[in-house]
């Protein structure tokens, strides 16, 4: 999908970016990746921290490029405009939505969906995509960086 394809379907908007925003979702990406180790935590919460570290990882993306998803199905539209910010994230884009519906169901619908294996390959996945995404925002959008 194209940048003008997602504005027309109110999936994003143009929002020029600023390293002050960015450096504030950083933040947050270290604070999830910092809880997650805690000690005595579910699969569940585990899995949620690293799928919120895994969403802001991809949001930093989304707005150094200089869009902002719409907050009617935010997750969902992060992940379109992930995508769309470069194909090469087609696959981790897919991945983490699959992550977005399981992190629902455990969320909303009930405890004890989530297995160890499920948590630690989504832990695994947002590690090396942090080192990736700064590469791509320090290699695009240097000013951001």
């Amino acid at each position: 999908m194209s940048w003008a394809k997602l504005l027309a379907a109110n999936r994003v908007t143009a929002l020029p970016p600023s390293k002050a925003e960015l450096d504030n979702l950083r933040s947050i990406v270290a604070r999830s990746l910092k809880d997650v180790e805690s000690a005595g935590l579910s699969a569940d919460a585990r899995f949620i921290m690293a799928y919120d570290a895994a969403r802001t990882l991809s949001l930093l993306i989304v707005r150094a490029a200089g869009y902002r998803p719409r907050s009617v199905g935010a997750h969902y539209n992060t992940f379109l405009a992930l995508e769309t910010a470069d194909p090469a994230f087609a696959a981790l884009s897919a991945y983490f939505d699959g992550c977005r519906m399981k992190r629902n169901s455990c969320e909303y619908d009930f405890a004890g969906g989530v297995s160890d294996t499920d948590a630690e390959g989504l832990l695994t996945a947002v590690r090396q995509f942090a080192v990736d995404a700064e590469a791509w925002i320090k290699a695009r959008y240097p000013h951001v960086a």
